[in-house]
């Protein structure tokens, strides 16, 4: 007698319940959801400043959502305060990577001038959170443990700058470091600043897409004109 030959199990059809399947959740790279937190933030607070910015808003331009924040950064203080660090190590970097001419103090000079201007026209962002900063009295940037332990390249390169043009007699001996960079930082951040009120008293024509090549050499007569041993 022959063995009966058994058939082959059927597999079972799962039985759809009718309900919507959950997607998969994507899981996201974190450096790349705190770069986009901290992008989004800078544009929020250097719109917006401390007291004005919320965090939803910020969220929402990050793509995530408000838990993601608190859960990277604490709370607004401390995102606040990680905004300052971010934007300050953007020019402390920028700095680091400015080389100026050797044996050249003068064309040394001119080019870090150019240099500390191109970054305020092309941070505009940096200058409105500096000003927010300094409305709340410097508060946030006396609290980062991050921005004490830097120090600015720009200033150890005006004083090499100096130092090499007084040796040459080509730069005044009293020349002082501090007040050069506070003279190309002052002319050059009011520029950007306030051309919103300056250019409703004065020529139109002096905003910074119109004249910002003139008023860059402007600021070099000034600062060459104090310096030139004449």
């Amino acid at each position: 007698m022959k063995p009966t030959r058994k058939s082959p199990a059927r597999k079972k059809t799962p039985v759809k319940s009718g309900a919507p399947e959950r997607p998969k959740r994507v899981r996201r790279n974190p450096e790349r959801l705190i770069a986009a937190i901290l992008n989004a933030a800078i544009e929020e607070f250097s719109n917006h400043g401390f007291s004005g910015a919320r965090i939803d808003r910020i969220s929402k331009r990050a793509n995530t959502v408000d838990r993601m924040l608190y859960y990277y950064f604490g709370n607004k203080e401390r995102l606040y305060e990680a905004v300052l660090e971010e934007v300050y190590r953007n020019l402390i970097e920028e700095q680091r990577q400015f080389v100026p001419p050797e044996g050249d103090p003068v064309n040394g000079m001119d080019e870090l001038i150019t240099h500390m201007w191109e970054h305020y026209m092309n941070h505009p962002e940096f200058i409105r959170l500096v000003m927010s900063e300094n409305l709340l009295y410097g508060r946030y940037i006396r609290q980062s443990e991050h921005i004490k332990q830097v120090s600015f390249p720009l200033v150890r390169i005006i004083d090499e700058i100096l130092k090499s043009g007084k040796k040459k007699n080509i730069f005044r001996p009293d020349a002082d470091t501090n007040f050069i960079l506070m003279t190309i930082m002052s002319m050059g951040f009011f520029y950007v600043s306030n051309q919103y009120t300056y250019t409703y008293w004065l020529s139109k024509e002096l905003t910074p897409n119109l004249r910002s090549d003139a008023w860059l050499g402007h600021m070099k007569t000034v600062i060459f004109d104090h310096l030139m041993v004449r």
